[in-house]
């Protein structure tokens, strides 16, 4: 009997939420806040661990969100206005190089479906089995690449190499293996930074 491959979510919320004008990991979405959804949203998933990386508001944040299940933990990362890329290395950092696949979620895109999450990790986890090397797996709607992003093998070297406002895109383009998953999802391409975006997606928020 194969064991259980050791999968995790990281969730990246750290950031100072300037074009809202107030934290949008606290904006509430049907009864929710908007970073709470992201969370439970991993939850859904047989990871081993989901982390969350918080920084700006980062306690109020802490107190108001309270998940019970014992494969979440917060990830505090001091240096967030130093850019997002601090935040995938905080995150990295805190689940370590012994994870086979890391599933990055972004924590303002609250309307990705949990069958595209199950969809991406299946995928995932089978390429874990059949393939060599760091990998990278994407969910695509209507010809157009969303989150969440999922690491076989995560080229770790690669990833503390970033500066700044980098994210992986940078590695995503490197990488010699990648899967595009088509799924039926608009959400995998949504993310809420103004409250523009809040009023023209808010009807997704009841669904």
């Amino acid at each position: 009997m194969s064991m259980q491959p050791n999968i995790a979510a990281l969730i990246l919320a750290a950031g100072a939420s300037s074009r809202m004008g107030k934290p949008k990991q606290l904006l509430e979405l049907d009864g929710k806040y908007m970073l709470e959804r992201v969370i439970r949203l991993a939850l859904s998933a047989e990871f081993t661990e989901v982390v969350a990386v918080v920084g700006c508001q980062s306690e109020r944040i802490r107190q108001l969100i309270r998940i019970e299940d014992t494969r979440f933990r917060w990830e505090v990362n001091l240096d967030a206005l130093m850019g997002q890329s601090t935040s995938l290395q905080a995150g990295f950092r805190a689940l370590g190089e012994a994870v086979e696949g890391v599933m990055v979620l972004l924590g303002d895109q609250p309307f990705i479906s949990e069958k595209t999450v199950r969809r991406v990790f299946e995928e995932g986890s089978s390429i874990l089995n059949e393939v060599q090397g760091s990998f990278v797996i994407q969910p695509s709607f209507q010809g157009k690449i969303g989150h969440p992003v999922f690491f076989v093998r995560p080229p770790y070297a690669d990833i503390f190499y970033l500066q700044g406002d980098q994210g992986a895109k940078g590695i995503l383009e490197k990488l010699n293996g990648r899967i595009l998953v088509p799924v039926a999802d608009e959400g995998i391409v949504i993310d809420l930074d103004t409250p523009q975006d809040v009023k023209q997606y808010s009807f997704k928020s009841e669904k």
